[in-house]
């Protein structure tokens, strides 16, 4: 079994792929199948018929799976690891918070992913004018790319990392930044920013379960996993770059590559987009298998759903394989039979 901290040797190489958001529910327009039963795997389905499926989670978010299956030591909240991704300055015990844009409807809160470069500018227009009611909090704002980061100099709490997709998530937050949300709401036809994964910063102390890993990934979360542990990350840029990239980093050692485009067909309600990432994710995955020989562990975060776009708490399906099956005898998806290992247990099922 791989003890914490332990470093694969020799040449097999190990590459760990996250299908970001694959888990799903059964969609009435795929003969109420689910995105992962619809699409055409076929490396998948024969990895999972000559490896070990099982089951592990169950989790919201991605940050938080990701520090179970790859630290020791405990999590870190969400704006602390994107404020660390964007070198934002912090000094230990200011509170930080991930902006995400959302709409708010009488309780109701919905997260808006497809604004327009217009509307994101505007919104992050009206925030910055808002800022003056909480100046008492001594808050400094970061956008990125429809995202953002608060940090409260003097927040005089201690933040709640709570999610956008749970019900109490304006009621979570302290009546400074409630105020603050529905006020830029007000001010918008209801579109709003939400702050959410508040936390206090301060050294973590976290340890790397696997040392000389690199993460392929454009998520910042990642990015600020990685800084804290001392491994590398890097950007993914479009499919070439992925798999050049890739193959040297197998040649070098462990890989883990964050596939986000299934995530991120979900928050479009796009079920059939979904069935096109899981599909590109298996063609990847089958040629660097080739051109390596890397053994695969193929896991698996959180559910979201292509038809509310929300992210939803449920075992995922996980598998570990050094070779495929030459034919397939049993299909990777939400229903397959395995027993259930914790994310924090699955680098174990990796031999030395």
């Amino acid at each position: 079994m791989l003890l914490a901290g332990y470093s694969i040797q020799g040449s097999l190489r190990t590459l760990i792929a996250l299908l970001d958001g694959a888990a799903d529910e059964p969609i009435p327009a795929l003969a109420h199948k689910t995105p992962l039963e619809a699409a055409e795997k076929p490396f998948i389905d024969r990895l999972a018929s000559s490896g070990l499926v099982g089951y592990t989670g169950a989790y919201l978010h991605t940050h938080q799976f990701l520090a179970d299956l790859l630290a020791e030591g405990g999590r870190v909240p969400r704006g602390v690891l994107e404020a660390l991704a964007l070198d934002i300055p912090l000094r230990e015990g200011v509170a930080v918070y991930r902006l995400n844009p959302a709409r708010i409807d009488g309780r109701s809160i919905e997260l808006e992913y497809n604004l327009s470069e217009e509307t994101l500018q505007s919104l992050e227009s009206l925030v910055d004018k808002t800022l003056p009611l909480i100046s008492d909090l001594d808050p400094r704002v970061y956008f990125n790319g429809g995202r953002g980061v608060l940090v409260l100099e003097e927040a005089g709490f201690e933040p709640v990392p709570s999610s956008p997709f749970e019900r109490d998530a304006l009621s979570a937050l302290p009546k400074a930044l409630q105020d603050f949300v529905r006020e830029i709401a007000s001010r918008n036809s209801g579109l709003t920013i939400i702050p959410w994964g508040g936390g206090i910063f301060k050294n973590p102390g976290l340890k790397p379960r696997i040392r000389g890993l690199s993460i392929l990934s454009n998520s910042p979360a990642a990015h600020g996993l990685a800084e804290i542990l001392k491994i590398k990350a890097y950007d993914i840029s479009g499919l070439d770059g992925l798999l050049d990239r890739a193959r040297r980093l197998l040649g070098e050692g462990d890989v883990l590559i964050h596939f986000e485009r299934p995530d991120e067909e979900s928050h479009r309600r796009s079920h059939a987009g979904k069935v096109s990432a899981l599909e590109e994710a298996d063609h990847i995955l089958e040629e660097l298998y080739r051109e390596t020989g890397c053994r695969i562990l193929l896991v698996i975060d959180h559910g979201a759903s292509s038809m509310t776009g929300r992210h939803f708490r449920v075992e995922t399906p996980f598998l570990y394989a050094e070779k495929p099956a030459e034919e397939a005898s049993r299909r990777f998806h939400e229903k397959a039979s395995g027993e259930f290992v914790p994310a924090d247990r699955l680098l174990d099922l990796i031999p030395k």
